[in-house]
This record gives structure tokens, C-alpha cells and sequence, in this order.
């Protein structure tokens, strides 16, 4: 893996959205469009600007969320409607492709199989150690983080509401060109040594298969 460390969130966001306009730009030029993974949260909220303010034709590139909450298209807490919003003019793909979860997920995740590989995923990670919908001890946890399923996506359950959501699983999310996990405070670089390190503790957090796993090479973007 790759970490990159910054002085300040406002330079990491920067080099961030740099690195992922370049690679969406590599291919609409190469494939004639592109295909872009985005996390929800603040600090990917704020990250949007700077890829909605770049010279790219986003109407060429398709745009879907890691994962989301089971809630109306509209609400605030959905990831798709922050993506949305920040990037107007993309391909942006509700996953909500069906009213119950179960068949939204299986539909979201056949739906995408027509863009792999991914031109780039960008995760999130929360201070339990998950990322996207996959957190520690959910009913299924183990098999959406192997690495060797069928990219698939699938219905998680969160510790706080709203518990329903829909997420990408590993094998999903690994099949890009470029990984890259965004991680703000001393909290979570701690989380990210220890899973280094190989810890037992960390064995327990989803974030452990992500930054062990040998298929892609995860670049990870961290300021205090």
C-alpha cells in the first residue's frame, strides 16, 4: 500500500481530487467514459468541490455511492443524494433500484458489473474499523469480506440507524484500477498501524481484509 500524509485536510483533499481527476481523464480519453466510487460522510462531502470544479465531461462518467442508507432519495443522510447534489452533471446511480432492500442490492450489484473494471473507488473508514456498510460482527461480515466471492452487492445492518443499508462487497470494490482510502485524526491512523502491524485486535475489523489483501494496492490519503 501506498500512505500519503498531509499537513492539513484542506492539502490531502487537494491531492486527492488531483489523483482522481487524472485517472477518470486517463479513461474517458482511453474507453470514451468512466466510472468513479465515492463514500458519503463530511470529509468526502468535502471533497466534491474539487472534483465538480474540474475540466472533465461528466455527463461521461458514472458515479454510484460505496454504499447507502436505507432511506428516501432525497433525505440528508443518503450518500447517493450528497453525490448527487456535489456532481450535478454525472452518471450518478441510485442503488434504491428496487423497494425492498434485498432485491435493491442485487439489482444495484448486477447493474454494475456493465462497469468493471471501476476507473477509481475511494473509501471512507469509520473509527470501528469499518468501511462502505461493512461493520464488525454484522450477520454476513465474513463472506462479504471474502475476497474470492462474486462481486456482489448486499444489505448490511449498522450499530446506529438507520441500521438498513446497502453496501458493495470487497470483492466489489477491488475491482478497480485505483483504491484509495481517505482517513482524517489520530484515531483512525492508529486503526490503520495496528492493522499494519497485524494485531489481534485488528483481525476483528472489516478494515483488516481491506489493507491485507493482495489484489489491489490501496493508496491511503491521512491528515491529522
Amino acid at each position: 500500500m501506498n500512505f500519503f500524509e498531509f499537513a492539513s485536510r484542506t492539502q490531502a483533499l487537494d491531492a486527492l481530487a488531483s489523483i482522481l481527476v487524472a485517472r477518470l481523464s486517463a479513461d474517458l480519453t482511453a474507453l470514451g467514459q468512466a466510472s468513479l466510487l465515492l463514500p458519503g460522510g463530511s470529509s468526502p462531502r468535502a471533497l466534491l468541490p474539487g472534483l465538480g470544479g474540474a475540466a472533465l465531461d461528466w455527463s461521461r462518467v458514472r458515479v454510484t455511492p460505496t454504499d447507502e442508507r436505507w432511506v428516501p432519495a432525497g433525505h440528508p443522510q443518503s450518500n447517493w443524494n450528497l453525490l448527487q447534489q456535489g456532481l450535478p452533471t454525472a452518471l450518478c446511480l441510485d442503488p434504491r433500484l428496487h423497494a425492498e432492500p434485498a432485491q435493491a442490492a442485487a439489482a444495484w450489484g448486477a447493474a454494475l458489473h456493465d462497469w468493471l473494471p471501476f476507473s477509481a473507488v475511494l473509501l471512507g473508514m469509520g473509527e470501528d474499523g469499518h468501511f462502505a456498510s461493512l461493520f464488525p460482527r454484522m450477520p454476513g461480515l465474513a463472506q462479504a469480506l471474502d475476497a474470492a466471492q462474486p462481486p456482489a452487492a448486499l444489505v448490511g445492518l449498522a450499530p446506529q440507524a438507520p441500521q438498513t443499508r446497502l453496501s458493495l462487497n470487497l470483492a466489489m470494490l477491488l475491482s478497480t484500477r485505483w483504491l484509495g482510502l481517505l482517513a482524517f485524526g489520530e484515531r483512525k491512523r492508529e486503526l490503520i498501524e495496528a492493522v499494519l502491524a497485524d494485531t489481534v485486535t485488528s483481525r476483528e475489523w472489516p478494515l483488516h481484509a481491506l489493507l491485507r489483501q493482495s489484489a489491489v494496492r490501496a493508496n491511503i490519503y491521512w491528515a491529522p
